[in-house]
């Protein structure tokens, strides 16, 4: 997902140097938005899913659920 996320803003990131201004202007902010889903992703969703899910599917391996 670490991978992934910054691929595809080195990718969209190349866009800041088109002639275009809009196109310039929207390389940079979604290379951002790349980086801050990425960023969501592997924060935001685990801790959002530790504390709203039930604490039953928390439970480790070894004991008997």
């Amino acid at each position: 997902m670490l991978l992934t996320g910054f691929t595809l803003a080195a990718g969209v990131v190349t866009w800041v140097f088109a002639p275009i201004k809009f196109q310039a202007d929207m390389g940079l902010l979604l290379s951002f938005m790349f980086i801050w889903n990425m960023l969501g992703a592997m924060i935001l969703v685990p801790s959002l899913a530790y504390f709203l899910l039930p604490p039953s599917l928390f439970s480790r391996a070894g004991s008997s659920a």
